[in-house]
């Protein structure tokens, strides 16, 4: 509920007193740039090295996932009566999940500071994919640059703490202290930042309702339910698991827009997607983590 209360106050707060496009932006840059990889040193560099073991596998599975759902999207296309000129933004919006500003604070509030690693993890691996075969799709066959992935400062703070730990240095209090403190405000931060963007969106109705209705259900229920049911069967169900799960249950990215823009796919459609999927994941969020729990 502190998640929802949060993010919903950033979107009323925008819908309220808007921020302007400038700002939003500067805001995402200090929670993506600064903060985060601020906390996710300091949360990576004090975990045990049994936990980063996991890293190997949690990144194969966010790369996997992403594939699999531009599978379950090229399948979902003729249902839900998606035509040629929205074909790539349907695809990608399926394959890029809210992970930053919906999924690690979820992951951290679930599971700790332990899931919220897990998450980065994961989420490495999807950016792997968003950056590669993702702008592969909106663009027509072609991938300008590898310099997001390489510079992303999310996974720089995550092999810092990394090797900080193989090290086994110990965090001085004067220093451990701030990041800590630091940290406590990572997270309600980037909920307010994602609310108001989400609050910065401005439907002008649904014109694709079924399309966007079958987006919906594919990334937010489809998704996460097979890949519940597929890692019951082979027995894969620990905290490791529950993460995959949890962050393959997010809504549509909130920059699937701009990548959209930026290459040549239908923006509009992806906004819509961006917004409507985010209202309905308070709905099937809670029924994701109740099989989980």
């Amino acid at each position: 509920m502190t998640v929802y209360f949060v993010l919903g106050l950033g979107l009323v707060v925008q819908r309220l007193r808007p921020l302007g496009e400038q700002t939003l932006a500067q805001l995402s840059w200090l929670v993506v740039q600064v903060l985060l990889p601020f906390y996710l040193f300091y949360s990576t560099a004090t975990t045990g090295l049994d936990t980063l073991k996991a890293s190997p596998l949690l990144v194969a599975a966010g790369v996997v996932v992403p594939l699999y759902n531009y599978l379950l999207a090229t399948f979902a296309l003729k249902a839900s009566n998606v035509g040629p000129e929205q074909t790539s933004a349907f695809r990608f919006s399926v394959m890029l999940a809210n992970t930053a500003f919906i999924g690690f604070p979820v992951c951290a509030a679930l599971f700790g500071p332990t899931g919220l690693i897990y998450g980065v993890m994961y989420d490495f691996g999807t950016t792997l994919v968003m950056l590669t075969f993702g702008i592969y799709e909106l663009n027509g066959g072609r991938v300008d640059s590898w310099r997001p992935l390489i510079f992303n400062p999310l996974i720089g703070g995550v092999l810092a703490g990394l090797l900080w730990s193989l090290a086994g240095w110990g965090l001085p209090a004067w220093f451990s202290a701030p990041l800590s403190e630091l940290g406590k405000t990572t997270l309600p931060m980037a909920l307010l930042v994602g609310g108001a963007q989400i609050g910065n969106i401005h439907s002008s109705g649904l014109r694709w309702w079924r399309q966007i209705g079958g987006l919906t259900i594919t990334r937010l229920i489809v998704c996460p339910l097979i890949l519940w049911g597929v890692f019951a069967v082979i027995g894969w169900q620990d905290l490791q698991a529950n993460t995959v799960i949890i962050m393959a249950a997010m809504p549509v990215g909130l920059t699937s827009a701009i990548f959209a823009k930026n290459y040549g796919a239908d923006a509009e459609f992806a906004a819509l997607a961006t917004f409507w999927s985010t209202l309905a994941v308070t709905v099937t969020l809670p029924a994701v983590v109740f099989l989980l729990v």
